[in-house]
């Protein structure tokens, strides 16, 4: 028979910070103008609670950010420069 093994008093989950009302406001009022990453060090969170709270609030980005959003991730994966410097990396780790 296994023997069971006790779970220590202490927790060792971290403990997330509750949302205050003035940082929701915040949120709402930046979440369709502003990146998730630009939100997020304003309010000294996580770009994931930032993606996460937006969506439990039902919010959205507006038109344009979803533009700026785009043209950023073209730029991103298009970029000339960092594509060759990818072809150089993927060189350069095939010959080893």
């Amino acid at each position: 028979m296994p023997t069971k093994i006790k779970k220590s008093k202490e927790s060792t989950a971290k403990v997330r910070p509750r949302w205050t009302k003035e940082e929701v406001a915040l949120l709402k009022r930046l979440y369709r103008t502003h990146s998730n990453a630009e939100i997020a060090s304003l309010l000294g969170r996580k770009v994931s609670s930032v993606v996460f709270k937006g969506h439990r609030l039902g919010l959205s980005k507006g038109p344009r950010r979803l533009r700026e959003m785009g043209r950023e991730n073209i730029r991103k994966r298009w970029d000339p420069l960092k594509k060759e410097a990818a072809k150089k990396t993927e060189t350069t780790r095939s010959r080893k």
